[in-house]
């Protein structure tokens, strides 16, 4: 013979389950991931191609940031940044930047080592028609040391 206890057990384990099953199948139903079609393509925007730090100290580290938008129907991608050399570190988020959203590209640069004028150059590689984007760096680099020949 089943006692109560036993009874009163399983209907509270089957009203457990009967709620764990229909929260899942909720929380399923939320979770669908809407999925929008583009046509046409994407088109970058910087608003500045250059950057000038001006003056600087040799070894000083500074940054910069170019911003742009995608002002394109599609959604951008930036595929690659390649600099002229390590003092430059590009740093950017490598997500899909959706039409009219807007995105930037950050730039270390480490004056060790350099003197006088300098000139760095940044290649974006993008999937917009205008695949690559030629960003420019400049400075003058004081340097206090003296030569010996």
């Amino acid at each position: 013979m089943v006692s109560y206890n036993k009874i009163i057990n399983i209907i509270i384990i089957a009203t457990f389950l009967s709620i764990s099953f229909s929260c899942n199948e909720q929380k399923n139903e939320n979770k669908q991931v809407v999925k929008i079609k583009y046509s046409g393509k994407p088109v970058i925007k910087f608003e500045n191609n250059s950057y000038d730090f001006g003056t600087l100290e040799e070894g000083e580290i500074v940054e910069c940031s170019f911003r742009y938008k995608n002002t394109g129907t599609a959604p951008l991608k930036i595929t690659k940044i390649i600099t002229d050399c390590g003092c430059t570190v590009p740093k950017y988020d490598k997500k899909d930047v959706l039409p009219k959203e807007e995105s930037k590209i950050k730039v270390t640069f480490d004056s060790r080592g350099f003197r006088n004028n300098i000139y760095k150059t940044i290649t974006v590689e993008t999937n917009a028609d205008t695949s690559k984007i030629l960003l420019i760096l400049t400075a003058f680099i004081k340097n206090n040391n003296t030569l010996n020949y």
